[in-house]
């Protein structure tokens, strides 16, 4: 089949759609699929791939939001895209090029799938709106976008529930991204990369991998840090990654004293990223927000264990304990937790090979049999339905049906 993904968000940027976005697509054109991407033009250069197509864009007016870009229709891609012969339209983001990609999906009269990765009721401190008035927005947006597509792909359970909660009535489907299991992954000398990023080499490592926004609550990060140095002097955090709230972070880590512990690495290249986690003793993660927590099971496939928040998306992953554990938002239980598995090196082998196991469960060919199979299930459904309807008394009766389940 031939599929056109949209997205609001590609390289040069990192973060969790864009490899989610890589993993399907390489696995899709591994399997005879042909994969188009649209993606922002953000003005570097051009590309050699004639598979993907750039949108017109700029960077949001938003101080929060400066490393997103807001694209602008194209005349062009409208008459690219035509000669595509497109099967299937499969949207990452509800924003600009989502919007284009419902239109595109209502003219042509092709079948629209889109991945809702993002719970972005847990992102309205970005809008420039009162509070109360963005969370409605959000659920309004959500509710007439997915409303608008053949089916609906929900990285995990929780999300899912939410999204019906905000009436969504689309066919949902339950696909994590998955990660690649390369059993012969070759890493970066240690000590060269501590030496490359200034960090101690006589100290246990703890990592972090992500956008640094507030919303992945890193600052909850630095704190466990400056309580677990009262009992032990040996940790050094390294935070890999970039974002609106590094200058933030940095002032927090001087105000705990912590900042001869800690290293901002900045963005790093992808490859480079599994080293770091290989010569690391623990990945933490203290974000409440995450659909899926792909980077979890990243640092879990190469034996690294994982002490992480209890929330939406992470909890998928470690609610049985295998490969790490997951503790409540308390800095106490959490410091506890990280103190024990670096102590207790019988537990800490354990969580080892445990950690290696469930990334094997959790692998990108399991997967992506599922995407190809919501692909398929809309294009029988399309042919047999056409394209769905947003139904004001459907989202009535979800509302009624939510209520009763509370």
């Amino acid at each position: 089949m031939t599929i056109a993904i949209f997205t609001d968000t590609y390289r040069p940027e990192i973060n969790g759609v864009i490899t989610s976005i890589d993993l399907f697509r390489s696995q899709l054109q591994q399997r005879g699929h042909t994969v188009y991407l649209f993606c922002p033009d953000y003005k570097r250069t051009p590309g050699s791939d004639p598979h993907v197509f750039r949108f017109p864009s700029v960077r949001y007016f938003f101080p929060m939001m400066r490393e997103r870009r807001f694209v602008f229709p194209s005349l062009k891609l409208w008459r690219q895209f035509k000669s595509l012969n497109v099967d299937i339209i499969h949207s990452q983001v509800p924003a600009n090029t989502g919007v284009y990609a419902l239109v595109l999906s209502w003219w042509f009269r092709i079948p629209h799938v889109h991945t809702y990765h993002t719970l972005f009721m847990e992102y309205t401190h970005y809008m420039p709106l009162p509070h109360a008035l963005s969370t409605r927005l959000v659920k309004w947006i959500s509710r007439k976008f997915c409303g608008r597509c053949q089916r609906v792909v929900s990285p995990s359970v929780r999300i899912k529930q939410e999204i019906i909660d905000y009436g969504v009535d689309a066919p949902i489907d339950i696909i994590p991204t998955g990660i690649e299991v390369l059993p012969d992954r070759t890493f970066k000398d240690p000590e060269s990369l501590k030496a490359r990023f200034a960090i101690p080499s006589d100290r246990k490592l703890l990592v972090f991998v992500g956008r640094l926004g507030r919303e992945k609550n890193i600052a909850f990060l630095l704190q466990v840090l400056a309580d677990l140095r009262l009992v032990r002097r040996d940790l050094h955090l390294v935070i890999v990654g970039d974002g609106p709230d590094r200058h933030r972070l940095q002032k927090t880590a001087a105000k705990l004293g912590v900042s001869d512990a800690v290293t901002f690495t900045g963005y790093v290249k992808r490859e480079l990223i599994f080293s770091i986690f290989h010569m690391s003793e623990l990945f933490v993660f203290a974000s409440v927000t995450e659909t899926q927590g792909l980077v979890l099971l990243e640092a879990m496939s190469v034996g690294t264990p994982c002490v992480a928040v209890d929330a939406m998306g992470v909890a998928d992953m470690l609610s049985d304990g295998r490969g790490g554990v997951l503790t409540n938002l308390a800095v106490p239980e959490f410091c506890w937790y990280v103190n024990e598995l670096l102590s207790n090196q019988r537990l800490y082998r354990r969580k080892k090979t445990e950690a290696v196991q469930k990334a094997q469960e959790w692998s990108v060919e399991v997967m992506t049999d599922r995407l190809q199979n919501c692909f398929e299930q809309s294009m029988l459904d399309f042919r047999r339905h056409g394209l769905p309807r947003y139904s004001k008394r459907r989202r009535r009766f979800t509302r009624v049906r939510a209520l009763l389940r509370r």
